[in-house]
């Protein structure tokens, strides 16, 4: 299914590749859900297409696509194109071994004699020995190879790598398209539905996952938190998806949000902010915290 919200970002990039202004180092910043991966693997496949140049070059505002039935665009669709590489997290980083074999692939002659390119997700999990292997890689870049990274947390990278990829901000900059998208997966209209028409592919997740009552079941949690007591429930959520609780911090957050217009004293809105952002690095960076005594402190504290 086409990302519509993409389509500008695209033309860019294809306008970009005309001009002969495509630099062989791509970087995709944006959250989570917004579609960084499909973007860099339509890109991928477009560079490997032996069609795509001739059809840029003949279609002024085309983007970049492959053509689908040349003998480059079969292997992709195999899943067994020599010329790509997709790098993904396996475990909590990627590490130095991972960055040194793309060197390694990066080296060695197109098996189809065309282009090569090399996907690494996620490029901000690298560690300090892997940013910097890839680091002399993106000092010599060869003709006819191309790396494209993604990240969600930018801030995260290195400046030496950043300053050497083109940078493109993913995001969704019209809301109602991406509405729109959401109403054909035919998902429920939930409330907590708008928070996340920034983010439509998490929500196309989660209904992958059988996921959307959950993710309902922890908003209702979040709107009754300071009048609950039994909070059973949501810690068997929570415990089953640690990273959901992001979301329902996230809930919390904007539910303080709707308080503070409602006349909740600023010091207040702070201080219980405060207690959410901790509650939130707490149960995200401390192995073995009681999750039921958290949340409980987390409801007397916002209770006050």
């Amino acid at each position: 299914m086409a990302l519509p919200w993409l389509h500008d970002t695209e033309q860019r990039l294809a306008q970009s590749f005309r001009a002969q202004r495509f630099h062989h180092a791509q970087l995709f910043c944006g959250p989570i859900g917004v579609g960084k991966f499909a973007l860099a693997e339509q890109l991928a496949n477009s560079l490997l297409c032996h069609n795509m140049t001739q059809h840029l070059l003949a279609t002024a505002n085309s983007t970049l696509m492959p053509c689908g039935y040349c003998k480059s665009c079969a292997l992709t669709l195999a899943g067994t194109h020599p010329d790509k590489r997709v790098t993904q997290v396996d475990g909590q980083s990627i590490g130095v071994d991972d960055i040194r074999a793309i060197s390694d692939f990066m080296h060695h002659s197109a098996a189809q004699n065309g282009n090569k390119v090399v996907i690494i997700e996620n490029c901000d999990k690298m560690t300090t020995a892997a940013a910097n292997a890839l680091l002399k890689t993106l000092e010599e870049p060869s003709n006819s190879r191309f790396l494209i990274l993604t990240s969600s947390q930018v801030s995260q990278l290195p400046a030496t790598i950043l300053s050497r990829c083109a940078k493109t901000d993913v995001k969704v900059t019209q809301l109602d398209v991406a509405k729109q998208w959401l109403e054909a997966l035919a998902i429920e209209d939930y409330a907590w539905l708008p928070l996340f028409y920034s983010q439509p592919l998490q929500v196309q997740q989660w209904q992958a996952q059988n996921q959307l009552q959950n993710i309902d079941s922890l908003y209702k949690f979040a709107t009754e938190f300071k009048q609950s007591h039994n909070f059973t429930e949501l810690v068997t959520i929570i415990n089953k998806q640690p990273e959901l609780i992001r979301i329902f911090t996230l809930f919390l957050s904007e539910q303080l949000k709707q308080q503070l217009l409602q006349g909740m004293s600023f010091d207040a809105y702070q201080a219980a902010q405060q207690a959410l952002h901790d509650f939130l690095q707490n149960n995200t960076q401390i192995l073995g915290l009681n999750l039921p005594l958290a949340v409980s402190r987390l409801a007397y504290t916002l209770r006050k």
